[in-house]
């Protein structure tokens, strides 16, 4: 039985059953039949009854308040205890404040949050206020103060922290404001947990968030049943999709049908043995139309492991594959004719070889060269030149059949290729066919142009088994043709000593050149096409015979590099043009840098960063002053190779340009990678310049090109003021040529303006 009356109520019960008991008790006794002498007898008995009664009364109800007492402090200890863990388990920290007292109670959980005991933490409101974030603090006052002045009666916020280690950490507050019977603030009670991690998650989410709507590349995410979930704006973009239209469907609405299920099959076991995919793939648009990607593909698994999503991120690659479409194709043709040029020839060559030492075949190789075609350009000028070498290039192209290949080789030389020649009479009737077709009057402007040809026929398999053996005794028999009178054709014959006595005779007298210092080393001034100014100079070699004087550099460079000796003049130029820059630095002449030409012979050797190193440690030339220039035929050969070399030269300090470019074949993702500054646009591109079409869609190609890779272009062979304006205005920057100045001395170059 429990006893739950109050005091007053205990206290009145008592009196009256003792007031009850004093005044009943004697008339009890009296009524019993004991006499007055007798009831003062028992009266001290009385008494004792009555002490005993009240004392056990107040023993029971003593006993009674105390077993409520300590079962409400039971209940009270074990509600603690489970709020304590409650708190403990979601993370929660207790503070009380007693606004009366301006003592605060912060749990051992709150303290411990911020790397604290509660005796080292403090129990008064300062213990938290100096450690509030020192930007924080004046947010969180005025909220405190709105509380208490607007009575509000629950309180929400977020601040920061210092923690122990001199960290700060976000804490969300919640809590409550009571009030006293007057209506006046006595306690603010509340808990606070721990956010930091949840706040860099937000923030990180947030910035993925942004990546995700800003990324140029096109992101699709699905659930595990591939229905589309969310796409980003690019995606829209690059599909012409919106997200509306394919929210709830398959990607495989996207299929274009040029991946077979063997593709798809891979594709999936890639994505399901390792959770990730990636490679090209094709696609439609929303307009049908089929563009090509790179796709990367995740499988997202949960916390559990589970897949719960896929995530193809993926960016419109067409663009790139037209650009390496178009750059393939500059590289393997001759822009101007269209033609395939040197490279694209000297592969068919060689498959040609192949073919003839399979089947026992033999074929025919024609070298032609256009008889006088130098008095064309100089007389009636470059551009109807260049147009009479396409009219050539057409013509001769619909003159034969596709069992032969007609390639434009360089200059005003064309390569004819049969590889089904059983007889030396089959070559006989296609070099007389070839002539025949250029009898006839070429029509440029009105104007009857007529051309003539020399051809040079070398056979094979017996004339040469190589590419450039072939080539080299083509080019023998086409130095007879024209040595007897041109416009005719001659084959090539071991009885041609003539020519070659004049090759060891020449190689000899080079060799010797190098030994009497016969050779010298020219100039031509590179010049800034917007300011005009002279920033650097080409050193170009010479050869001052003592006999024949100035050596045309075409007439001895080719005999230097098939001997070899184009790396000992290479090096010796090196040499010269460090030296000189030198000079021209102490004479007063402010040049950026001097360049320097590097062959394939040379450049192919393994010590070429030892020796640039040496001759600029010698000369005590600043590397940032020396350009090297390596043609690009060069550094596609090897590209390994040319890429080690070339980050060699690169970390000595010195500059590096890529020579004659978009003559050879070069590679996107090589050339992006190799550690180069400039472009070197080849002169075949600015001859027709800017009135034709072909050169003129090259240059601005190259240059973009350059742009889009950090590099610096220049223009060589510019030779009309037209020239140098079109390739400003398309951003060029640098150029070289005529027009600025020829080859000259060293004592000859001044920065003089460019020639009218």
């Amino acid at each position: 039985m429990k006893f739950q009356r109050s005091p007053l109520q205990l206290t009145l019960l008592y009196l009256i059953v003792a007031s009850l008991w004093i005044l009943c008790s004697d008339t009890l006794l009296l009524r019993l039949g004991f006499d007055r002498v007798a009831l003062a007898h028992y009266q001290t008995m009385k008494g004792f009854i009555f002490v005993l009664f009240s004392g056990f009364a107040l023993f029971y109800a003593l006993n009674q308040h105390h077993a409520e007492q300590l079962r409400a402090r039971v209940a009270l200890k074990r509600s603690e205890e489970r709020l304590i863990l409650a708190l403990d388990s979601a993370q929660e920290g207790l503070w009380d404040w007693d606004m009366k007292s301006d003592r605060v109670y912060y749990s051992r959980r709150y303290c411990e949050i911020l790397g604290y005991t509660p005796e080292e933490f403090g129990d008064d409101r300062e213990a938290w206020v100096s450690r509030l974030h020192p930007e924080d603090r004046e947010l969180a006052a005025e909220r405190l103060r709105t509380l208490i002045e607007e009575r509000s009666p629950y309180y929400e916020s977020i601040f920061r922290l210092r923690h122990h280690n001199g960290d700060y950490r976000w804490l969300y507050a919640r809590g409550q404001l009571l009030l006293d019977e007057a209506g006046e603030p006595s306690r603010f009670i509340g808990t606070s947990s721990d956010i930091t991690q949840r706040r860099a998650d937000e923030d990180s989410l947030r910035q993925a968030a942004a990546v995700f709507d800003s990324t140029l590349e096109g992101v699709l995410v699905t659930d595990r049943e591939q229905r589309i979930v969310h796409v980003n704006p690019a995606f829209t973009r690059i599909t012409g999709y919106t997200a509306e239209e394919v929210l709830g469907r398959q990607p495989s609405m996207f299929k274009s049908g040029r991946h077979d299920d063997t593709f798809y099959r891979a594709l999936w076991h890639a994505l399901n043995e390792r959770g990730t995919w990636s490679g090209e793939i094709w696609n439609r648009r929303k307009d049908g139309e089929v563009f090509p990607i790179w796709q990367c593909l995740r499988a997202v698994r949960d916390e559990n492991g589970h897949l719960s999503h896929y995530v193809a991120v993926f960016s419109d690659v067409s663009a790139i594959k037209r650009s390496q479409h178009e750059l393939d194709y500059l590289a393997h043709h001759d822009p101007l004719t269209t033609l395939p040029n040197r490279l694209l020839f000297g592969e068919r060559i060689e498959q040609a070889l192949q073919r003839v030492r399979g089947e026992q075949r033999r074929g025919a190789l024609l070298l032609v060269d256009l008889d006088h075609f130098k008095i064309v350009n100089e007389s009636l000028g470059h551009n109807t030149g260049d147009r009479l070498l396409r009219l050539i290039g057409e013509r001769l192209n619909d003159a034969f059949g596709p069992g032969v290949t007609l390639a434009r080789l360089g200059g005003d030389e064309f390569g004819l290729l049969s590889s089904d020649c059983a007889q030396a009479e089959q070559a006989s009737q296609l070099a007389l066919q070839l002539l025949d077709c250029l009898r006839e009057p070429f029509m440029v402007d009105d104007q009857p142009l007529f051309i003539g040809a020399s051809i040079g026929i070398s056979l094979f398999p017996d004339d040469g088994d190589s590419v450039e053996q072939l080539l080299r005794n083509a080019d023998s028999a086409l130095f007879r043709a024209k040595s007897s009178g041109r416009q005719t054709f001659s084959f090539y014959s071991q009885d041609m000593t003539t020519v070659a006595r004049q090759r060891v005779r020449l190689e000899s007298e080079l060799r010797q050149a190098l030994e009497q210092d016969q050779l010298r080393v020219h100039y031509q001034p590179i010049h800034a096409l917007e300011s005009g100014a002279m920033l650097g100079a080409e050193a170009l070699v010479r050869w001052q015979h003592p006999e024949r004087g100035l050596v045309p550099p075409g007439e001895f460079i080719p005999v230097a590099e098939d001997s070899g000796l184009i790396g000992a003049i290479d090096a010796w130029v090196l040499e010269q043009a460090c030296a000189q820059m030198r000079r021209w630095q102490a004479d007063g002449l402010a040049l950026e840098f001097v360049a320097v030409n590097v062959s394939s012979r040379l450049f192919s050797r393994g010590e070429l960063d030892l020796r640039v190193e040496r001759v600029l440690r010698d000369s005590g030339l600043s590397p940032q002053q020396l350009e090297l220039e390596v043609t690009e035929s060069a550094v596609m050969d090897d590209p390994e190779r040319a890429s080690e070399l070339l980050d060699q030269l690169h970390r000595l300090g010195v500059r590096l340009a890529i020579d004659d470019f978009g003559t050879g074949y070069s590679s996107l993702a090589r050339l992006k990678s190799l550690p180069v500054h400039k472009l070197k646009l080849d002169q075949s591109f600015v001859r027709g310049l800017p009135q034709d079409r072909e050169d003129a869609a090259i240059a601005r190609a190259v240059v973009t090109l350059g742009h889009s890779l950090g590099l610096r272009v220049l223009a060589e062979g510019i030779e009309t003021a037209e020239q140098a304006a079109f390739l400003r205005e398309i951003g060029c920057s640098l150029g070289q040529g005529y027009w600025f100045g020829r080859p000259q001395p060293a004592e000859h170059l001044r920065s003089t303006p460019p020639q009218g």
